[in-house]
């Protein structure tokens, strides 16, 4: 059976996702050209038109930890039609934990996906414990792959303030992740999904092995920079009775090392946190705090992305720049205003 893999491009949870894929299709876990599709929400109608014109030369597809939000859903001419062009004639799994693909699971399912959804529960995570059903009695577990399920999960539920192993390996894998995404290096991300997958990434104390330390290294260099030029772009403006903090963010931060690290650092002077990006990434991010009742989800939908729990992103059809970011600001500002 020859699977074409569908997976978010730009956290620990989807690359992993497809690491685990990956072994558990033994025979193709060498990375085949055009095999591997990486999302990014910016572009997410694209690589679903990649996935139709290509699904025909595979038995089956696999989609991780992507939102059925409504840019996907409307892609395509009609509703659902770039997923039912998917699914026609092919079994197709898709494993996830967002609040769109649970509210769409059963035109999904009508559609023919085997919808494989928990709130609770990161994708990998997900793919790990189905594959474990159908183990031989007698055979555990492979620890390896419950360690990359427990890091996805770790990272995608983390405690900000624990310091526990699992989050801190889920850290240095975003900060590969995003040096690759700051150029759209699809390359360097499948990889790292290959190395994952063969057990290249970590010495056997689960460190990352030098080859890969030097990613992070370079992420560290750069990002030192990178996080003191948002800062001098944050702006507080009030909504009602909530203060929206807005920042101007360079791609090397994407998705969430800009986002929380302005969460984090500006928790007790805002509510709710706008990271907008410099080109070329067109997915921005609104987080909340958590004792926030700003209706953060509901936000992110009307502006065509999605979320779960205190905050999601939305994509653009443009860049922002210095010429526009202000009309995107107030632009914002009128649609928070009335989504209160």
């Amino acid at each position: 059976m020859k699977p074409l893999y569908i997976n978010h491009a730009e956290d620990p949870d989807g690359i992993i996702s497809l690491a685990l894929k990956m072994r558990h299709h033994s025979s193709q876990s060498k990375p085949l050209a055009g095999q591997h599709i990486f999302v990014r929400y910016d572009r997410i109608a694209e690589a679903f038109k990649e996935a139709v014109a290509k699904v025909d030369n595979y038995d089956l597809v696999s989609v991780a930890d992507i939102d059925a939000n409504p840019r996907l859903v409307k892609a395509g001419g009609s509703d659902f039609s770039l997923i039912e062009q998917l699914a026609a004639n092919k079994l197709v799994s898709w494993y996830d934990h967002h609040d769109g693909t649970q509210k769409h699971a059963d035109k999904l399912t009508e559609l023919g996906v085997s919808v494989i959804h928990d709130k609770n529960q990161c994708a990998a995570m997900l793919i790990d414990q189905a594959h474990n059903k159908f183990l031989p009695q007698g055979i555990a577990p492979d620890p390896y792959e419950r360690k990359l399920a427990k890091i996805a999960q770790a990272h995608d539920y983390k405690n900000i303030s624990s310091d526990h192993p699992n989050i801190q390996v889920g850290n240095q894998l975003e900060k590969i992740i995003a040096l690759a995404n700051e150029s759209l290096d699809y390359d360097l991300l499948l990889y790292l999904s290959f190395a994952l997958a063969e057990e290249y990434c970590f010495d056997e104390d689960f460190k990352l092995l030098p080859q890969w330390q030097d990613y992070v290294n370079q992420f560290d260099q750069r990002s030192e920079a990178a996080y003191k030029e948002l800062d001098k772009t944050v702006e507080i403006n009030p909504v009602g009775d909530h203060r929206i903090l807005f920042g101007y963010s360079s791609p090397l931060l994407s998705q969430k090392p800009g986002s929380f690290y302005l969460r984090q650092k500006y928790k007790q002077q805002a509510d709710v946190f706008v990271c907008l990006f410099k080109s070329p990434t067109r997915n921005h991010i609104i987080l909340k705090n958590e004792n926030s009742n700003y209706p953060v989800i509901s936000l992110l939908e009307n502006l065509g992305g999605g979320g779960r729990g205190n905050g999601g992103g939305f994509s653009l059809d443009y860049d922002i720049t210095s010429e526009n970011y202000q009309t995107v600001k107030e632009m914002l500002l009128f649609r928070m205003e009335y989504s209160q």
